[in-house]
C-alpha cells in the first residue's frame, strides 16, 4: 500500500490554537481564496473555540483567528460572499469572516442536554440541505445521547434523521440508480454506515455498512469523498505513535488503497482534499486535545495542519451551502 508523508502547512506557537482543530475548509473571503477550520475549544474545560482563517501564498499577516460565541463543531462556506454556515454549541448561524459579524441563530437543534454540542457537517449536492451531527462530550459509548440532523436552508427546518449516535463525525454523499446516499461515522463503532437519504421525507434509512474500520489504529474521524468511489479517513490515534494516519478506503470492498502520515501527530481529525496549482493536495488537521505532558513532549507536531501531494488529478469540487 502506497504511503504518503505530510509535511507542516501550519504550525502554531500557542497551545490553546493546537488543541481541537477539525473540518478545513476552502472559501473565499474578501475576494481571496481561503483556508478555513474550527479549533472547537481552546482547553480541555474551555466553554467556546475559534474560527481560523489563512490566506495561501501569503506572509500570513492577514491570517486570523476569530472568536467564537461557544463551541463550533464545523464551519461550510455559504453562497453569500464571505460567509459561512457554522455549528456552534446546539445553533446554526452565519458569520461573515469579512466583518467578524455573527446572525442570531436560523436554528437549534431539539435537545437540551448540557452534554451534547453540534460536531461534523456536510452539505447536501444542491446545497439546499445539510447533514449534521452532534456528540457527547463525555463520549459515554452506552448512553448514546448524540443525534444526526438534517437541515434545510429554504425553510430553516431541523429534523432527527438518526438517534443513540454517540460522537457524530465525517459524512460523504454519493448516488446511484436508487438515489441519494449518505456515508456516516459515528466515532466509537468504527465504522462507515451506509443510508438512503430522502430529504423531501426528511429520512436517512439504514443500508448497511459499508466500512468496518475495527482492524485500524485508532478511532475514525473526520472523512471526505474523493469523487472516485472511494473515501479518505482521519484517524484520531489516543494512544502515543510516531506519526498519525489517513487512509483512503474502497467504498465498494471496503480496501485500504493508502495512508498518508503525520509525522509527530497521531491524533489526525479531518481530510480536505483541494485543488492547487501544484496539483491535488490533502490537507489534515490534527489535535494535542487530551494527550498528557509526557506524550505532548514526544509529539512536536500535535495540533498542527499537515499537506501532502496526492495521485489525484482532479478532486470533487465544493459544495457552497445556499443561504441567501
Amino acid at each position: 500500500m502506497r504511503s504518503t508523508e505530510a509535511s507542516v502547512y501550519i504550525d502554531f506557537t500557542e497551545e490553546p490554537d493546537r488543541f481541537l482543530p477539525e473540518g478545513p475548509r476552502w472559501a473565499t473571503i474578501g475576494g481571496q481564496p481561503a483556508l478555513v477550520w474550527v479549533n472547537i475549544q481552546l482547553d480541555a474545560s474551555a466553554r467556546e473555540g475559534e474560527i481560523n482563517v489563512h490566506f495561501p501564498g501569503t506572509d500570513g499577516s492577514s491570517d486570523s483567528g476569530l472568536p467564537c460565541p461557544g463551541r463550533p463543531g464545523f464551519i461550510l462556506p455559504a453562497d453569500d460572499s464571505d460567509c459561512v454556515l457554522v455549528g456552534v454549541e446546539k445553533a446554526l448561524r452565519i458569520c461573515n469572516l469579512a466583518d467578524s459579524t455573527w446572525t442570531e441563530p436560523l436554528a437549534t437543534v431539539p435537545d437540551d442536554n448540557p452534554r451534547t454540542i453540534i460536531n461534523d457537517a456536510e452539505i447536501v449536492p444542491g446545497g439546499k440541505a445539510v447533514v449534521f451531527g452532534t456528540k457527547d462530550t463525555q463520549f459515554d459509548a452506552d448512553a448514546k445521547l448524540a443525534q444526526l440532523y438534517l437541515y434545510t436552508a429554504d425553510d430553516d427546518q431541523v429534523t432527527v434523521l438518526v438517534d443513540k449516535q454517540v460522537c457524530s463525525n465525517g459524512k460523504v454523499f454519493a448516488s446511484d440508480a436508487n438515489g441519494l446516499i449518505l456515508f456516516d461515522i459515528d466515532t466509537p463503532t468504527r465504522k462507515v454506515v451506509r443510508y438512503r437519504l430522502d430529504v423531501a421525507a426528511r429520512t436517512a434509512t439504514p443500508d448497511g455498512v459499508a466500512l468496518d474500520l475495527a482492524n485500524q489504529v485508532g478511532f475514525p474521524d473526520g472523512m471526505c469523498g474523493c469523487g472516485d468511489g472511494t473515501v479518505i479517513v482521519a484517524f484520531f490515534n489516543p494512544d502515543f505513535a510516531e506519526k498519525g494516519r489517513a487512509v483512503r478506503f474502497s467504498l465498494t470492498t471496503g480496501e485500504a488503497l493508502e495512508e498518508w502520515t503525520t509525522p509527530g501527530s497521531p491524533r489526525v481529525t479531518c481530510p480536505l482534499l483541494v485543488k492547487r496549482p501544484g496539483g491535488v493536495k490533502l490537507v489534515l488537521t490534527t489535535a494535542a486535545e487530551g494527550m498528557p505532558a509526557d506524550m505532548r513532549a514526544k509529539c512536536p507536531n500535535a495540533g498542527c495542519l499537515f499537506i501532502a501531494d496526492t495521485q489525484f488529478t482532479d478532486c470533487p469540487a465544493p459544495e457552497l451551502v445556499q443561504v441567501s
